[in-house]
């Protein structure tokens, strides 16, 4: 029988572990590996800002055209208003309040629908008028023009739904361009409903017309939105009225030629007729003045609903330059060479290591 002494058992070494002292010994052996090859780190060091230089003198600076702007809502419940028109079969009040706030404005000014308006909005250009997409395609071409004619109008007049399938695509490569790389929308502060529009381009002219449209087309977009279902409603009361009026007025001509052609109001049978006119003549004049008044209050509630989207700082010339600052090239070139050669001579040191 055999004795097992579990004093004198050794538990089994993991030779995988290393200690504090051999993991310094490491680092201090890697570094002294790479501080060998200082003049190899010195030289790519030298050529990364040498490059970082050079492509801050061939990049070219663009002109930025800032806008700030704060949309001020409106509030408008209504009020009495909506019972005195629900008479009429009328829905009124403020239902599209919560459709854009501030924070949505920022989207809208990024859609591709009001992008491409304002790309396809008309301008004046040296006593010539065009749309804008057309000064844009000279100033910014393309990078690959064989797969798309950059030089393919968008005449004056020609209705957008009529455009063929090159202008849509040139201008949808235009639209997202300029979403992607031009165009740079944020608030001020947080909390604060000021919104910064900044658009960066080559063309101080464009860069200012650009920035100038867009606000215009968003806001009027903006403005018609919430304020589209008090305007159906105005219209449709408004005819109404027109159409009441008619009637009023076409009673009071059938009274007129009624007494015109009875004279002798004696016998009852004329006194009947007289008395239809009569009552035909209060209910068109009643409900006529009932919509007039009605008419008033609506148009009211409509300049209560109507929000003003009120420029703060408009973009001025001689506009601002972004320029790529050669201190700022320089550094980053050497910093990303620096990084770049010892992350290789660091990769080459661990294969050898691996492989012996």
């Amino acid at each position: 029988m055999t004795t097992i002494n579990n004093e004198n058992r050794q538990m089994p070494v993991n030779n995988d572990e290393i200690s504090l002292k051999e993991l310094i010994l490491k680092i201090i052996e890697i570094w002294k590996y790479i501080l060998s090859k200082w003049v190899f780190i010195v030289v790519v060091g030298v050529l990364g800002a040498s490059l970082g230089f050079v492509y801050s003198l061939t990049k070219t600076s663009e002109y930025v055209a800032n806008l700030s702007f704060v949309v001020i809502e409106k509030s408008s419940s209504g009020g009495g208003l909506s019972t005195l028109a629900g008479q009429f079969g009328f829905n009124v009040g403020s239902q599209n309040a919560g459709v854009f706030s501030g924070s949505n404005m920022i989207e809208l000014l990024q859609s591709r629908n009001l992008i491409e308006r304002t790309l396809l909005s008309e301008i004046e250009i040296n006593k010539k008028r065009c749309r804008l997409v057309d000064y844009y395609i000279e100033l910014n071409l393309p990078e690959d023009e064989g797969e798309i004619n950059s030089k393919l109008p968008f005449p004056l007049g020609l209705d957008r739904a009529d455009f063929s399938r090159e202008q849509d695509s040139l201008l949808y490569v235009l639209s997202q361009a300029i979403t992607t790389e031009k165009l740079f929308i944020n608030r001020q502060k947080k909390g604060v409903n000021i919104i910064t529009i900044s658009f960066q381009n080559t063309d101080e002219l464009f860069a200012k017309l650009f920035t100038e449209q867009l606000i215009s087309i968003v806001s009027a977009f903006y403005i018609q939105t919430k304020t589209q279902n008090t305007k159906v409603n105005l219209a449709i009361m408004e005819a109404r009225s027109d159409s009441i009026q008619r009637e009023y007025e076409a009673a009071l001509e059938k009274q007129a030629d009624f007494f015109d052609q009875n004279m002798n109001l004696s016998k009852q049978i004329v006194r009947v007729e007289q008395q239809k006119n009569q009552i035909t003549i209060q209910l068109a004049g009643a409900t006529y003045s009932e919509l007039k008044r009605n008419i008033e209050i609506l148009k009211l509630d409509l300049a209560q609903q109507t929000p003003l989207v009120q420029v703060i700082d408009a973009p001025i010339m001689p506009l601002g330059k972004t320029q790529f600052a050669t201190t700022k090239g320089v550094i980053l070139g050497g910093f990303l060479g620096v990084f770049l050669i010892v992350a290789w001579l660091l990769a080459v040191y661990f294969y050898r290591r691996i492989m012996q």
